[in-house]
């Protein structure tokens, strides 16, 4: 989690060195930016180089982020940087937690619909139309994550 660091100052913005989020704390940082001068609404960063996401950020918006990957993924950023690429709002990056499901979309429908009757069920497709819409429907509603990996569900 190597974040691009900016400062702006008299209308321009100039590059500051990478920093580490994961090996420095908001703390260290913080006192930091203090020893040089720098103040918090004049720093901010513009996207992690490691995972090649460009987006703007406070400090404290990027550390709750590692504090997501901390706490809810133990260590494991790729559903974080999945959301991020996806544009999702940083607010819910930190506030979802998804775990990981199944490769399988049969056996993903067949979760999401396990405790249903069937006639709600055969409803349920008839709107839909087809196997893909309604499985998209999950994941417009931020129920489940496609990705690369496989699919992912939300943990209410």
């Amino acid at each position: 989690m190597i974040a691009n660091i900016r400062i702006r100052a008299d209308g321009q913005s100039s590059a500051l060195c990478p920093l580490d989020l994961m090996k420095f704390g908001i703390d260290d940082v913080r006192q930091r930016m203090k020893e040089r001068g720098i103040t918090n609404d004049s720093f901010f960063i513009c996207g992690f180089s490691d995972w090649g996401i460009d987006t703007v950020l406070t400090l404290e918006e990027a550390y709750l982020l590692k504090t997501a990957i901390i706490g809810f993924y133990d260590g494991d950023d790729y559903v974080v940087q999945h959301m991020l690429r996806n544009h999702k709002p940083i607010s819910e990056v930190i506030s979802h937690y998804y775990r990981f499901l199944s490769k399988d979309e049969v056996e993903v429908m067949q979760h999401l619909l396990r405790n249903q009757e069937v006639s709600s069920v055969v409803e349920f497709f008839f709107k839909a139309n087809n196997w893909i819409s309604a499985l998209q429907l999950y994941i417009n509603q931020g129920l489940i994550l496609n990705t690369n990996k496989g699919f992912y569900i939300q943990v209410i």
